[in-house]
């Protein structure tokens, strides 16, 4: 059996897919195996993958059902007792899987979260204007210790829920699936709510300084397809609504998690073309509406959050 599965949803990632695979078989612990779950790419990423000759590789169909759906599969099939969400455009340092793995290992963790940056696909570049990710503000004791999401938060370190996207970190399988720890079946921002449960429900949880995952952001990329997936940023939302509201301190979370919510969708308000932009901006508004009811106060409105 494998320490550690590696799960990577792959479509049409002919481009960057071999830089993704080098980095991930480069690594100084080599103790695991590489899941690729194939979400019925048109290009030459499965071929790609393919001529790799490492029996540590596996393919696995998804038949174009989404990157969460990719996830769930990959976890299914997973023989690792750790387990790394990977995206195929990214790629890491080669001493990535042995830190995490050491440090996970050696305190039993449920989430270990490593510090990460983007590399701006456009201007060639690492970017870290994601501060939170960098974790260069991240209290020493919370390196050298274990602790979970309440213990955290309450220690001044909030911004550890803008780390939602499922890669830079290392969970524990049995945590997950013992707590049916699943992404939704939507075609993007399916990190969001499997991302916010896996928080709540960890009661060993640490980090690592160091930087090690590089997270490419590029315009095609299927986040960024606006037009076409704009409406699943709501659901998303909507799941993680429900998820939230079963937290047992709801009320230390709520405000920095709605502030969190129309940030995002503002974003996206942005991105999306001009013909719907009438819709969005009416989902908007009764979401809106929605959240000042959960507040019990008119904080939010349409003209402060978008304008």
């Amino acid at each position: 059996m494998s320490s550690i599965s590696i799960i990577v949803p792959v479509f049409n990632v002919e481009k960057y897919i071999k830089e993704c695979i080098i980095s991930l078989l480069n690594q100084t612990f080599k103790d695991f195996e590489l899941i690729f779950v194939d979400d019925n790419s048109s290009d030459n990423t499965v071929n790609i993958i393919k001529s790799f000759k490492d029996e540590r590789i596996k393919i696995l169909k998804n038949e174009g059902k989404g990157a969460g759906c990719a996830r769930n599969l990959g976890l299914k099939n997973a023989a690792g007792k750790w387990i790394i969400f990977f995206d195929g455009d990214d790629f890491c340092k080669s001493d990535y899987l042995e830190k995490m793995v050491k440090k996970a290992e050696n305190i039993n963790l449920d989430i270990l979260i490593c510090a990460t940056a983007e590399f701006i696909e456009k201007k060639h570049k690492i970017s870290r204007h994601r501060i939170s990710h960098t974790l260069t503000n991240l209290d020493e004791k919370f390196v050298n210790g274990v602790y979970n999401l309440h213990q955290i938060i309450k220690n001044g370190e909030i911004s550890i829920l803008e780390m939602i996207e499922p890669w830079g970190k290392i969970y524990k399988k049995d945590f997950l699936i013992s707590n049916n720890i699943m992404f939704p079946k939507i075609l993007c921002a399916e990190d969001t709510p499997f991302l916010y449960k896996a928080l709540f429900l960890a009661q060993k949880i640490s980090f690592i300084k160091d930087e090690l995952v590089y997270i490419r952001r590029r315009p095609s990329s299927l986040s960024f397809s606006t037009n076409k997936n704009w409406i699943n940023y709501f659901l998303a939302y909507e799941l993680a609504d429900e998820i939230i509201k079963k937290y047992e301190y709801f009320e230390d979370i709520i405000e920095f998690y709605l502030d969190r919510k129309f940030n995002t969708l503002k974003y996206f308000y942005k991105k999306v073309g001009i013909l719907f932009k009438i819709p969005y901006l009416l989902k908007f508004k009764k979401q809106i509406n929605f959240d000042n009811k959960t507040l019990g106060k008119n904080k939010y409105s349409v003209l402060k959050v978008l304008f």
